[in-house]
């Protein structure tokens, strides 16, 4: 399992974004693209200090080739930011149903005496963000079947392919311009992965715009006879704006 976690471990590692509303965007792909960029906040943002505190839970499920659940681990993780720099503390840990806590608390406290746990806020970067806008070209696809009072919005990278630049699709509400729902696969997969697939669920947060609310991912690598078939939920909750003392409702622990 813990080689497992490798394969995804720049996915799992990212804090809330946050999206705050405003006045409705233009129905030009570009000009959508730039207004996401300026009403969400990225990774950078982030590295600014703009979030303190966030609760991540974690479910991972390893897949057999039937699809069927061979094994999970569930841990609750708060992590702590400072200065750009991440602390994690874990609160609790389950594998296959027995307690995990205390062995996988003992090696994380190890790793991170280390300096083994690397901060990863940029590992899931926004394509309409600032750095990453001008490296995507965008396009609209008209309303979303299911919801066609939603717009669709394309992206994919201009030129060279890179690990921080996605292929996919936005989900937007044209009437504010809040991002909904971004679904997406890296242009580059990472080492051994034959597939990732990456969707992030935001939702309102009252006085503070759009919050990431659960990251899902489903995935599948290996080598000759070693396959893995991942599928991992990541809930972030308990969000803590630097400086602000008042952690998030509960109103965070559910998606729309």
């Amino acid at each position: 399992m813990s080689r497992a976690l490798a394969l995804v471990s720049l996915l799992l590692s990212s804090l809330p974004v946050q999206a705050q509303g405003g006045s409705p965007p233009a129905v030009d792909a570009d000009t959508l693209a730039r207004r996401l960029g300026e009403t969400t906040w990225g990774m950078e943002e982030l590295f600014t200090g703009k979030v303190s505190e966030v609760t991540i839970t974690l479910r991972l499920e390893e897949l057999d080739g039937e699809g069927n659940v061979k094994h999970t681990q569930e841990r609750v993780d708060r992590v702590l930011v400072k200065d750009g720099q991440q602390h994690r503390e874990l609160l609790q840990a389950r594998k296959d149903g027995q307690d995990a806590t205390e062995a996988l608390r003992k090696d994380l406290e190890e790793r991170q005496r280390k300096g083994q746990v690397r901060t990863e806020f940029n590992s899931v970067n926004l394509p309409f963000a600032a750095s990453y806008l001008p490296q995507h070209r965008f396009s609209l696809a008209g309303p979303d079947p299911k919801e066609p009072h939603r717009l669709r919005l394309r992206f994919e990278p201009r030129a060279d392919k890179s690990p921080s630049l996605h292929k996919g699709e936005a989900l937007v509400d044209p009437s504010t311009g809040q991002l909904l729902r971004l679904s997406y696969s890296p242009s580059e997969l990472p080492h051994m992965a034959d597939r990732v697939d990456v969707r992030m669920d935001f939702r309102a947060w009252p006085g503070v715009g759009q919050v990431l609310d659960t990251l899902h991912v489903d995935a599948a690598g290996g080598f000759l006879f070693y396959r893995k078939h991942l599928r991992i939920t990541a809930r972030y909750s308990n969000l803590v704006p630097a400086g602000n003392g008042a952690k998030a409702s509960a109103s965070m622990s559910s998606a729309p």
